[in-house]
């Protein structure tokens, strides 16, 4: 009687954990979609929805290069971006996930012909992942 109660509770906290641990991938695929849609249709305010207060903006093509700027400044900067290089195309590259972050390289590629390596940072707290670094390095 003992070893069923054992491997009972054994399963019961296994699918309690993995289903933790499939809603947080759920929510992780969701946020990268989300930001996917947002940069693939050049939406600035959409994008800066998922920023942190203060992040790391790289954008070679323009000089632009804030190690702490604030969320609303980026958001303006990115507009910009956006009107210099209107989005034909974003695709993520390589996705992955480690202590608190998730990090992620894509390829932006505007109307006008211009290309885009693209790498962005997030960091995990308890309920979202927002973006800390976000580089946008021309090819």
């Amino acid at each position: 009687m003992r070893t069923l109660q054992i491997i009972f509770l054994t399963l019961v906290v296994g699918c309690i954990f993995s289903g933790f641990i499939a809603e947080k991938a759920a929510r992780e695929l969701e946020i990268a979609e989300k930001i996917k849609g947002s940069i693939k249709s050049g939406n600035a305010h959409n994008l800066a929805v998922h920023f942190e207060k203060n992040l790391d903006l790289v954008i070679d093509a323009e000089h632009v290069e804030f190690r702490r700027v604030r969320d609303g400044q980026a958001e303006l900067i990115l507009k910009n971006f956006f009107k210099k290089y209107p989005p034909k195309d974003f695709k993520y590259g390589f996705q992955g996930t480690a202590s608190k972050v998730r990090y992620c390289t894509a390829t932006y590629q505007a109307l006008n012909g211009n290309s885009f390596q693209v790498y962005i940072l997030m960091r995990v707290t308890e309920k979202e992942y927002l973006i800390n670094t976000l580089h946008f390095k021309k090819e």
